[in-house]
């Protein structure tokens, strides 16, 4: 059977490495549009050929294109995107000395580029685009005289605040959801450690963080609690005669009984292979004791679909927190109920 939901470790790559030539692509493409329009400024008050202007619409418009395509048909889009960042800070070094430092697009521009390829990549990235950054620099710099503009007018004033502004809280924006999405990641991996993936119910790791919550809340607030041990008898025969998966469907069924049966802030887990637990709040003990019996009832209820005839019984330790100090004395008391059934005939249910 094939599980959509499971998928191979080089598509998920491809999956990832798609969406980040995407978002560079598009944060690339508004940040080259909004730099034309500074630069576009600067070279009117510096009364540049009309030529220039199409250079630089060449690198604004045609180049984010070209670098997301080269990137998609490689067979190393990220490697080749990191490339294009690189390549990105040493056409933005070009355009400052084509501005000969006009200061107040050339700062931001600088500012960009650099909070631009650390963030995309931290210093691997950042390290390679300076050095390509202040070499094309210095060479058209040169080129072109050694010219330094510190004039500016309105124009190149009202045509920069949008690539000081808008960008900038684009690069927020994104910043923000990918935070948003790395916290949801660790979320839903935290999830995965901390529950049965076959039974879908907490593991031991945290069935023992509720239950030392539990006991917390409890000692408190003097409320009442339950500890409930739960085993199956017979299991390795179940196992041996029917097979692992006989025994692992067995499991998933008590697994449903119990998520159907518990009120909303009981807690059920798999403790260990066969052996379940219950955290049962707000419940007296006649009350926790008719739960134990009608839980031990639907369980002999399950059948196998390859044996009609199955049956099988339950072995159930009740400890109750009012007559125990710490977590671990709690817990003894349940696994010490739940023994003594277990010595005494198995199929039974015992509140301590």
């Amino acid at each position: 059977m094939t599980m959509p939901y499971i998928k191979a470790d080089e598509s998920i790559l491809l999956e990832r490495s798609n969406r980040y030539v995407s978002r560079i692509f598009i944060m690339r493409q508004m940040g080259t549009t909004l730099c034309f329009l500074s630069i576009s400024a600067v070279f009117h008050f510096l009364n540049y050929p009309f030529f220039v202007y199409i250079l630089l619409a060449i690198n604004a418009f045609c180049w984010p294109v070209v670098a997301y395509f080269y990137a998609k048909n490689n067979s190393d889009a990220v490697k080749t995107t990191n490339l294009s960042l690189v390549i990105d800070a040493a056409l933005g070094g070009l355009w400052i000395g084509v501005m000969a430092i006009s200061p107040f697009p050339s700062l931001i521009m600088i500012a960009i580029l650099v909070s631009d390829r650390y963030a995309a990549g931290g210093w691997v990235i950042l390290k390679p685009s300076l050095i390509a950054m202040l070499s094309s620099f210095f060479i058209v710099w040169a080129i072109l005289g050694f010219q330094v503009n510190i004039q500016f007018d309105r124009a190149m004033i009202w045509l920069s605040l949008p690539l000081a502004t808008v960008y900038i809280m684009s690069l927020s924006v994104l910043t923000r959801n990918l935070a948003v999405q790395l916290i949801d990641k660790n979320r839903e991996f935290e999830r995965i450690a901390l529950m049965d993936p076959r039974l879908h119910i907490p593991n031991r790791r945290l069935f023992e963080q509720r239950l030392l919550s539990t006991f917390m809340q409890a000692q408190r607030n003097q409320a009442q609690a339950h500890l409930m041990l739960l085993d199956v008898d017979h299991f390795k025969y179940i196992n041996d005669t029917y097979g692992h998966e006989a025994g692992d469907y067995f499991l998933s069924e008590i697994s449903t009984i119990l998520r159907g049966m518990i009120g909303p802030k009981d807690i059920p887990a798999r403790f260990g292979g066969d052996e379940l637990a219950i955290i049962v709040v707000d419940q007296s003990d006649e009350e926790i004791l008719q739960l134990a019996q009608n839980i031990s009832n639907c369980i002999k209820q399950i059948r196998l679909q390859s044996d009609q005839t199955f049956f099988a019984s339950i072995s159930i330790g009740i400890a109750s927190i009012e007559t125990v100090k710490t977590v671990s004395e709690w817990f003894s008391l349940a696994d010490k109920a739940l023994y003594y059934i277990k010595r005494n005939g198995r199929d039974g249910i015992q509140l301590l």
